[in-house]
């Protein structure tokens, strides 16, 4: 009898272990799951939504001032609702954000059939805001996209970012940098489409709906229960202790974005003026700088984890200072320039998941989306002035791209001394 208790109870005592190895098997699946899916949905939220406007615009012949006030508008009036939707994130929970953002930023891809039918527009619609038929359509589309994209990013880097405690920098960096290759093959792909298709990147709906599918099955984030709802003041409130060093990273991540999206902007026309192939500027650099900077995202995110994040975070900002002049000053024969845009994005590309990952680490715990957004959020807010600043530079300089982006370049001065105000603060939590 006493052998028989002993056997049940060893029984039941394996039973017991095999029951919780089973639940941490499951655990440990939907959070691989759900991390591979949130990288995924960045992927083709970065492919579509505002990054396709700058080659757009070019390919259909558009007004440069005119659509740099439009990519300003559309893009500041998303980014500054970022806080709330990383506060709804963060109450609410960021499954169904992350599907609605990445949904939403597909609509980019309208637009380029309607190249074809602007005088149709022009005629069928009336005059609103200054904006024609065909540009109020753009208009409409453009900030759908930008909406997906800024309800996406708190809460994807927030998911992200909460991964692990030790390592969040490294997580953080594989979900910008994986997400950064839609970014890079956007207007490359976009390009082909409008070019070979006859204009129909609509075309492009298949995959991203394939992709989407995907994401709504394996995205199930493990939802933190809250006894207290909190609002987006509040939040805001909470982070009151850290908040100098929350403004010297907005305002460094803000130089950083808006430097880099005016070199994206006139990103063909720059070219155009360096007598490099139509190829580099309709996608090409900009593919190259993506690559670079995709690259180079995870070795720093590992280095910023061993060494500490405000020494990496300085170091790349001397060095995107540096690779950023060099790009827009030098004339180089075309294989350099290659070499050169790789090596600039990677430098280029590494500011912003670092910024982003130090405010992660001093901020509070249960307030990591709240302070994305406002990281990647109202800095491109702010950032986004950038495009409509380099547009009315390069009509007032006599449709000069060069003079333009050395001009902006000047601010990244600014961003390296804000850098060495950053404190330290414990790499540990």
């Amino acid at each position: 009898m006493d052998n028989f208790k002993q056997n049940q109870t060893s029984t039941s005592a394996s039973a017991g272990f095999l029951n919780e190895g089973s639940l941490e098997a499951d655990v440990t699946r939907r959070t691989v799951g759900t991390f591979i899916a949130v990288v995924v949905a960045h992927v083709m939220v970065d492919f579509m939504g505002m990054s396709v406007w700058p080659v757009y615009k070019t390919l259909a012949g558009l007004d440069v001032a005119k659509a740099g006030w439009i990519a300003t508008i559309v893009a500041m009036s998303g980014t500054a609702m970022q806080p709330l939707f990383g506060s709804i994130a963060d109450r609410f929970g960021a499954r169904w954000i992350i599907l609605l953002g990445a949904l939403l930023t597909s609509f980019a891809l309208l637009l380029g059939p309607l190249a074809d039918y602007q005088a149709a527009l022009n005629r069928l619609l009336p005059t609103l805001f200054g904006l024609s038929g065909f540009y109020l359509v753009v208009f409409i589309i453009l900030a759908a996209g930008r909406l997906g994209q800024d309800m996406f990013h708190p809460a994807g880097a927030g998911l992200a970012g909460s991964f692990s405690s030790q390592r969040g920098s490294m997580f953080l960096a594989v979900f910008i940098a994986v997400g950064s290759i839609g970014f890079g093959l956007s207007q490359i792909a976009f390009r082909t489409a409008y070019n070979n298709l006859g204009h129909h990147t609509e075309i492009l709906f298949i995959p991203a709906a394939i992709f989407w599918v995907f994401v709504w099955t394996w995205c199930r984030p493990v939802e933190v229960l809250r006894t207290e709802r909190i609002s987006v003041i509040a939040s805001l409130r909470s982070l009151r202790p850290v908040a100098g060093q929350i403004l010297a990273l907005f305002l460094i991540l803000a130089i950083s974005s808006g430097v880099l999206s005016g070199l994206f902007f006139l990103m063909p026309e720059f070219i155009h003026e360096k007598g490099y192939p139509a190829w580099i500027g309709q996608g090409g650099a900009f593919g190259l700088l993506i690559f670079g900077a995709t690259v180079f995202m995870i070795p720093m995110g590992h280095l910023a984890d061993r060494i500490g994040r405000r020494r990496t975070l300085i170091a790349m900002t001397i060095l995107s200072a540096i690779s950023y002049h060099a790009i827009v000053r030098l004339t180089l024969p075309v294989p350099a320039f290659v070499v050169l845009c790789v090596v600039g994005g990677a430098f280029l590309g590494t500011v912003n998941p670092l910024g982003v990952a130090f405010g992660q680490r001093i901020a509070p715990r249960e307030n990591v989306s709240i302070v994305s957004a406002i990281l990647m959020g109202w800095a491109w807010c702010l950032a986004s002035t950038v495009p409509s600043i380099a547009g009315e530079l390069y009509t007032h300089l006599g449709n000069n791209a060069s003079k333009s982006l050395t001009l902006l370049g000047f601010a990244n001065v600014v961003m390296v001394l804000l850098a060495f105000l950053l404190p330290k603060v414990s790499e540990t939590r």
